[in-house]
């Protein structure tokens, strides 16, 4: 069955399982991205789904992948339309968080994590809440936080890609069918833009080249022209944002954790803030981080920026809480070193500081473990 084919029955199949009446009547597995629900996640959890149905192994029957995020923000990821459009895959033919409110409360759960290794965001808090949840495999790139150790798979290691670890997983199954080439173009898709197509020496790993050199041996087809020319649009689309409001500019890419007795989360934004200021007025910026952070009740909201200047790379970070400022002022002090954070001093106001992090190698993934480890510990 192709691809298209089993998204599209997937979703039907999901809709009928709503229909339940009785939550002792709902037993399904599902396969979950983390809750920025980037490529790599919707990458991930749909090939995750796909391979295990051709897996002899498999004895869950089918596995239902799911988008975390609301049916609505699929149109701020242009990239990943892009992606979907070229397999003939549309929204509609997805299963969204949204869709999980037609299961029956209680009702059983089996729940593989990709992209990420523990329960995180507002998401996967109803999830494991409302319903009997039992995570049952994680495949995944980040840092090992330690839980449900008794998962199978458990596969936590360092990579470029975590799609690149979901396709070794079923490896036999991936070069033992025969995909045609939007569809294998669709799986990479993923490893193209965590590694800039393997030139970016400090992400790629070992599985990122052999998973792209065995598809690429498999599939003539698949040049290297063809590579490139895709990464390049992959990230075109991805830092496209016209016609989007500052609100979507925070929410397109954005992780929320709890530590402890305090929230924060973080928005990954493309373009420095003198260079949003060409679209969005400073004033309007921090107005709607201040509205951001009292719409998803956080202590502490922060905005890391990446951009380019010269062709060297850029990060700024920007940290919003109370109008007394306390828990800005510890958390910087706390960040600066780590991430050689300098002062910026364009924004004058008490609950809001923003720096220059010259530390260019801490991505959101580095960033956030230093922010939630010393939120835990006050």
């Amino acid at each position: 069955m192709s691809l298209s084919l089993f998204l599209k029955s997937a979703k039907a199949r999901f809709a009928k399982v709503g229909l339940q009446a009785s939550s002792q009547m709902t037993k399904l597995t599902l396969v979950i991205g983390n809750q920025s629900s980037d490529m790599d996640s919707v990458v991930s959890a749909i090939a995750y789904s796909y391979f295990s149905s051709k897996s002899a192994e498999s004895t869950e029957g089918i596995i239902f992948p799911i988008l975390n995020i609301p049916h609505d923000d699929l149109r701020l990821r242009r990239d990943i339309e892009h992606a979907l459009d070229s397999i003939h895959i549309h929204e509609d033919d997805l299963i969204f968080t949204d869709d999980l409110i037609s299961l029956p409360s209680g009702s059983k759960i089996n729940l593989i994590l990709v992209d990420h290794n523990n329960f995180a965001g507002e998401n996967e808090e109803i999830i494991s809440k409302k319903y009997d949840t039992h995570v049952v495999g994680i495949i995944d790139h980040h840092a090992d936080e330690h839980k449900f150790l008794d998962a199978n798979p458990r596969v936590i290691q360092v990579n470029g890609s975590c799609s690149s670890l979901v396709l070794d997983h079923f490896k036999k199954e991936v070069l033992s069918g025969n995909l045609d080439l939007p569809t294998v173009r669709f799986f990479v898709s993923a490893i193209l833009q965590d590694t800039d197509n393997l030139r970016d020496t400090l992400k790629t790993e070992k599985t990122d080249i052999d998973i792209l050199g065995s598809l690429q041996a498999k599939y003539p087809a698949l040049t290297n022209e063809i590579l490139n020319n895709e990464n390049k649009l992959l990230h075109k689309l991805k830092k496209s944002s016209e016609g989007f409001s500052f609100r979507d500019i925070l929410r397109k890419d954005y992780k929320e954790y709890q530590c402890g007795n305090l929230k924060t989360g973080i928005s990954s934004v493309r373009g420095s803030l003198d260079e949003l200021e060409k679209t969005y007025t400073l004033k309007t910026m921090i107005e709607t981080l201040r509205a951001w952070r009292i719409e998803r009740r956080l202590d502490l909201a922060a905005m890391m920026n990446t951009y380019s200047s010269n062709k060297d790379h850029h990060r700024q970070l920007i940290l919003l809480g109370d109008l007394d400022g306390s828990l800005v002022s510890e958390t910087a002090n706390a960040l600066r070193n780590s991430l050689q954070l300098e002062d910026r001093t364009n924004i004058l106001e008490s609950d809001v500081r923003a720096f220059e992090q010259v530390n260019t190698a801490a991505s959101r993934k580095q960033v956030a473990p230093l922010l939630t480890q010393f939120l835990q510990s006050i």
